[in-house]
């Protein structure tokens, strides 16, 4: 099976107030990524990463990780700029979405994810990150924080994962 591509557009940083108001009017179904420090931790690192049908809702008191990432933490709210595979919706979830999420979880080894840390993605995929200002037009000239990559790859389990850092590293993991 080919590998399928996920574009995701970033957009921040927001406070946990501004990402919901700004999810509210701007966003339907997306992702989310939390930069911050939990206790004992000395700098700002990628913590939890979600998606959402409805990210006004999801971004609420109520959830399980973001409270443990201290109040000088930053949300980005991603949405996919790609084509989205065309298939019968069969879950809530949007399945590029998924697996975009999915990526990103088992190959940083978010600290707050627990599901899906554990195992590789169930298909091949690619995501391309992209980092743009709050006004939606201006893009990023650097990266919002060190460890996350440009580009991810899984590609199997056979022929394991990359991640790509422009400019600067490239983080290849082979099969075992």
């Amino acid at each position: 099976m080919k590998s399928i591509v996920a574009v995701i557009d970033w957009y921040g940083p927001y406070t946990i107030e501004a990402a919901r108001s700004a999810s509210k009017f701007d966003y339907d179904d997306g992702l989310y990524m939390v930069m911050g420090k939990t206790k004992g931790q000395k700098l700002k690192k990628l913590q939890y990463i979600g998606i959402a049908s409805d990210l006004h809702v999801r971004l609420n008191g109520k959830h399980h990780a973001i409270p443990k990432v201290s109040r000088e933490s930053e949300f980005w709210l991603g949405e996919v700029a790609s084509p989205r595979t065309p298939a019968k919706k069969m879950k809530v979830t949007d399945r590029l979405l998924d697996l975009a999420e999915w990526a990103h979880v088992y190959l940083l080894e978010l600290p707050l994810n627990t599901k899906k840390r554990s195992s590789p993605p169930d298909r091949e995929i690619i995501v391309y990150n992209r980092w743009w200002k709050k006004n939606y037009e201006t893009p990023y000239k650097k990266r919002p924080h060190k460890d996350w990559p440009d580009f991810l790859e899984y590609a199997g389990p056979d022929y394991g994962s990359k991640m790509v850092w422009f400019g600067s590293r490239q983080v290849a993991h082979e099969p075992e």
